[in-house]
């Protein structure tokens, strides 16, 4: 079903309207909002993965876009990444959808 796995690094954006996998680094609090002792703050980055389709660069320059559904031009659950937190692009494949 789906083509080829491609891992794309920061160095080549994978087109548009492809189904992808992005892991990045994501900002994060480290505390359930309360005070926390500095022995305690984990220093490891906390890492995400998120599965979707991918928009246009053009939607949100220096963001990586995706939204989980797309219908009649419109889309739902728009997530914009940072380029810069972007550690990995894994292209699935690619849909035949027009988005206006």
């Amino acid at each position: 079903m789906w083509g080829k796995v491609t891992h794309v690094k920061r160095t080549r954006k994978p087109e548009a309207l492809s189904i992808v996998v992005v892991v990045w680094e994501d900002a994060h609090a480290d505390s359930a909002g309360t005070w926390v002792n500095l022995s305690d703050i984990d220093p490891e980055p906390l890492i995400v993965t998120s599965v979707g389709i991918l928009l246009a660069s053009e939607v949100k320059p220096g963001h990586v876009t995706l939204t989980q559904s797309h219908a009649d031009g419109l889309c739902d659950h728009v997530i914009h990444i940072p380029e810069k937190m972007v550690k990995e692009i894994t292209v699935l494949g690619a849909i035949d959808i027009v988005i206006d």
